[in-house]
């Protein structure tokens, strides 16, 4: 069963959490669909569609909009990406079943697509791409993701484009036993004329018809119908010069709700599809949040006294995790931090889930679980801030809100995703830490090539990662979550770092291309840290920083994160450094010295404690003053 893990120092109540299993009752069988919840309606993740070619949405959200239909949403770029019934995605990738070198791809038939590219024009009316890299999002001042609310089975896109406020709610629509996807949008004020990418049309060009609709005129056994419901003076269909369908909202128009159907079929039912628009355009009302999905709670009895050291000085206990639960989820723990009042703590797993713990106390007879929010692309990182809950992703620095106080987020905001993102399925964004100001700090992995070895190019190649100007990052975000910037670079897999209450930042890695053994590497800004990749300069690989230590294999194989000890109950190590191993799942104490050179130096000491999983995530509790440690394993 999968366990956090607790010790106590003997003498005073001193805790220390580890969360992680090395084996989880029900878990989904591999290769199935089950790692996607039907009863929720978005996945984040990596997500390739059939067409236009190299249709991948890097950032992406496979939305359920009803009618067994879905609509592939992409966060860099702004764009519905394709529209598609008769499936949901491909297992495919590491967080689910576990292979390398894909990510999962569109099941079923294709009805609609966009090109990859911006899905909203910039203010000279072009959809010309202006990032220096095909990664991360398009420029603030053009266009920015905002977040999602959750309402039941709906979502509503939350975005801005040339400073106009713009929300979406994807859907379907059904007239006449034909099947229309639908794009809702609701406009408060258009301040600069928008002009909208809705599909590129497979087989021929989108050119208008005798009713008004846009017609995408087929070569092959379909045709596709573009149409508007509720449109308002100055919102009107178009196409460019390559024939795609384009929506057009002139400056001005205000307090405007309509919606935009797109229908591919048969050309013999073309002349059923203006029914299609007959229904007056709704929105969900999700400003005040939505039912819960999942008001059961999990109710499980922890252990005490699991294990201890030899001389007695440190006792594990068992906190139990929610598995099995009602939803026949994962349980794969990536982050964790305590509310203020440290009775209760929140964690995420690598499938996206966040869940909220309460019942931590010395007898651990009730531990209640509750599901808080789910769909996020591989969290692998949690801060709590102001009881406020932060994870980091492939994707973003996500902020929670629990609207309607029932226990569930119904927005997820877009706290800041300026990190680019590839293909890679190596490319993990490892932990995620707040300092004494309110800054973030959160670090990013190079693209292992399929099977371990070296890096990707920067060109697109099969099965492997492209390397970016992000790859093995050391980044940090600043409390409003407008500022990004790179702090540090050399890594290949820092799976966890630290932060020190004076704000000195730390990091580990995991042994491979460029990395001997495990690393604990001592931070400078502006420091390389020893692994190169394509895109790494001779100026900048001659300045490498050597590791405060290296860690022989049989004592961390691949290392977790780093805390410094706060608190006075957990014996004569305050002020001390810690280190965490995920690959020999131990705790160790670090020593330290700077040489005379100014080079940080030293080793480490391990506890004799023995842990089921991996260790890789740690906090002092506010209340009790322990050390809680989380991790993640199969």
């Amino acid at each position: 069963m999968r366990k956090l893990i607790l010790n106590r120092w003997i003498g005073a109540v001193c805790a220390m959490v580890w969360c992680g299993t090395s084996v989880f009752a029900a878990e989904p069988k591999r290769g199935g669909t089950a790692y996607y919840q039907e009863d929720f309606p978005f996945q984040g993740a990596c997500i390739s569609a059939k067409w236009p070619a190299g249709n991948v949405a890097m950032k992406g959200f496979a939305i359920r909009v009803g009618h067994d239909a879905n609509m592939l949403w992409d966060t860099d770029l702004l764009r519905f990406a394709a529209g598609w019934t008769g499936g949901y995605l491909t297992s495919k990738g590491v967080a689910y079943d576990g292979g390398h070198g894909a990510h999962p791809s569109i099941v079923g038939e294709q009805y609609f697509g966009t090109k990859s590219g911006p899905g909203w024009a910039n203010a000279k009316g072009q959809f010309v791409d202006d990032r220096t890299e095909p990664f991360g999002p398009l420029s603030k001042d053009w266009c920015r993701w905002d977040g999602m609310y959750v309402n039941g089975s709906n979502v509503v896109l939350a975005y801005t484009v040339l400073g106009t406020k713009i929300l979406e709610q994807p859907g379907t629509v059904e007239a006449d036993k034909l099947i229309g996807f639908v794009r809702t949008f609701k406009i408060e004020k258009a301040s600069a004329d928008l002009l909208a990418a809705i599909a590129d049309v497979k087989y021929g060009a989108a050119t208008p018809d005798n009713n008004g609709l846009k017609i995408g005129t087929s070569a092959g056994t379909n045709v596709t119908m573009v149409l508007l419901s509720g449109a308002p003076k100055g919102v009107k269909l178009t196409s460019d010069n390559d024939g795609r369908a384009l929506l057009s909202i002139a400056k001005g128009t205000k307090d405007a709700l309509f919606s935009v159907i797109i229908w591919s079929g048969n050309p013999e039912n073309a002349n059923k599809v203006s029914g299609l628009a007959k229904a007056k355009p709704q929105m969900v009302a999700f400003a005040k949040g939505g039912p819960a999905h999942w008001p059961e709670a999990v109710v499980v009895k922890g252990a005490t006294n699991t294990s201890r050291t030899p001389d007695g000085a440190y006792v594990t206990d068992s906190i139990t995790a929610p598995v099995p639960n009602p939803w026949n989820r994962r349980v794969r723990f990536g982050g964790m931090d305590f509310f203020s009042d440290g009775k209760r703590a929140a964690l995420c797993t690598h499938e996206g889930d966040v869940w909220i713990v309460e019942g931590i106390d010395d007898s651990l007879e009730k531990l209640s679980w509750r599901r808080f929010a789910s769909g996020s692309y591989e969290t692998l990182g949690l801060v709590i801030v102001d009881d406020v809950i932060y994870t980091s992703g492939r994707d973003q620095i996500t902020r929670y809100y629990d609207l309607n106080k029932d226990g569930e987020a119904d927005y997820y905001e877009n706290f800041n995703n300026d990190i680019k993102s590839t293909e890679g399925f190596h490319e993990f964004v490892f932990d995620l830490q707040a300092d004494k100001k309110g800054n973030f700090y959160f670090a990013k992995a190079n693209p292992v090539n399929s099977g371990g070895s070296g890096f990707g190019s920067n060109e697109r190649t099969p099965g492997n990662g492209m390397v970016c100007s992000h790859s093995g990052c050391l980044f940090k975000v600043s409390k409003d979550g407008k500022k990004f910037e790179v702090l540090a670079r050399g890594f290949r897999a820092p799976n966890g770092i630290g932060v020190s209450p004076d704000g000195q930042i730390t990091t580990s890695d995991n042994e491979g291309t460029w990395v001997p053994t495990t690393p604990i590497n001592w931070i400078q800004p502006g420091g390389f840290h020893g692994v190169s990749n394509k895109l790494t300069s001779a100026q900048l690989a001659s300045g490498f920083i050597p590791p405060l230590a290296w860690l022989p294999k049989n004592y961390d194989n691949s290392g977790g994160g780093q805390i410094v000890v706060t608190s006075e109950k957990w014996g004569p190590f305050k002020g001390e450094w810690l280190h965490e191993s995920y690959g020999q799942s131990s705790l160790f104490l670090m020593l330290k010295e700077r040489a005379a050179n100014g080079q940080m130096q030293g080793g480490v000491v391990k506890f004799p404690l023995k842990f089921t999983s991996s260790v890789m995530r740690a906090r002092f509790n506010p209340r009790d003053g322990q050390l809680y440690i989380a991790g993640l394993s199969e």
